[in-house]
């Protein structure tokens, strides 16, 4: 099977990994996104992802989760070559290595200069951290009218596909307010950094726990061998600035759908009309029971 991954463009020259931040999405990444870009780095992060690559890494990192989240795909999982072919511009890959499976980051492990970064911190404050983000963006797709515009425009389709094919895979299929779902969440995290904990060389790996420390400058510049900036470390990414942030990447892509649904409901209504006055009612019963 053709995958995504495999179109896209060999680069002449990439960049050598040099800091993986290992944890999932909701344990202060983005405050870690921000901060790494500060210290210089080139970091890759889902925000990366989706604002600034757009469709097609929205569609080869929904790949990439499908193939190591189902085994029934038929799709390949992808490997250190692959990550290195997708993210060859990165230096600081944050939240990714997290929804690709151990073996890559155990692969990335076994490169003695790459430095790991893993925050962690209590695992029902996590779940429903991840309920009130990722669990209500994926809800979107099914309520209106997101179930219909994001028909009308590709990167709105991708955004909403990507967040519901994540919450799917660390909620174990629950949904919001299933009797279990709480408890599939805890049980995807605290297996996740078990594991990453157990894979992870200890003598290269920064552990915070974000509940009991600071997440500043001062917990990771001196693991990095940096001076600390002057700049003030950046916040953590609490729901509400989380949702601000989606709501500012969505008006406008939800506008244009709004308005491209707006000409084909326009049009199918002009059609139907004109086809309504030349043949008679009975057209439209054709056409609208097709």
């Amino acid at each position: 099977m053709s995958r995504e991954i495999d179109q896209l463009t060999v680069p002449a020259e990439k960049r050598k990994v040099k800091v993986i931040v290992a944890s999932p999405s909701r344990s202060g990444t983005l405050g870690l996104y921000r901060a790494m870009q500060i210290l210089g780095f080139n970091t890759y992060h889902i925000y990366e992802c989706v604002v600034a690559n757009e469709l097609s890494h929205l569609k080869i990192f929904i790949e990439a989760i499908t193939a190591h989240y189902n085994q029934l795909s038929g799709i390949k999982r992808y490997d250190l070559a692959d990550c290195e072919k997708w993210l060859a511009n990165y230096d600081c890959l944050i939240e990714i290595p997290s929804y690709v499976g151990m073996d890559v980051i155990e692969a990335y492990a076994d490169d003695p200069d790459v430095k790991f970064i893993l925050t962690e911190r209590n695992p029902e404050k996590w779940a429903r951290s991840v309920n009130s983000s990722t669990g209500q963006v994926a809800a979107m797709a099914h309520t209106f009218p997101f179930n219909i515009l994001k028909y009308f425009h590709s990167t709105l389709y991708h955004f909403l596909k990507m967040n519901a094919i994540v919450y799917q895979a660390l909620a174990a299929g629950t949904k919001i307010g299933d009797v279990e779902n709480e408890k599939m969440l805890c049980r995807y995290y605290q297996d996740y950094i078990k594991r990453a904990k157990a894979t992870i060389p200890a003598d290269r790996l920064c552990l915070i726990n974000i509940d009991k420390h600071n997440l500043d400058w001062d917990a990771i510049c001196p693991f990095l061998g940096l001076p600390v900036p002057k700049e003030e470390y950046p916040d953590r990414n609490e729901p509400e600035k989380f949702q601000a942030m989606v709501k500012g990447f969505l008006e406008p892509i939800v506008k244009t759908a709004a308005i491209r649904f707006g000409v084909t409901a326009l049009t199918t209504l002009g059609v139907l009309g004109w086809a309504s006055m030349k043949y008679g009612p009975s057209i439209l019963v054709a056409l609208t029971v097709r």
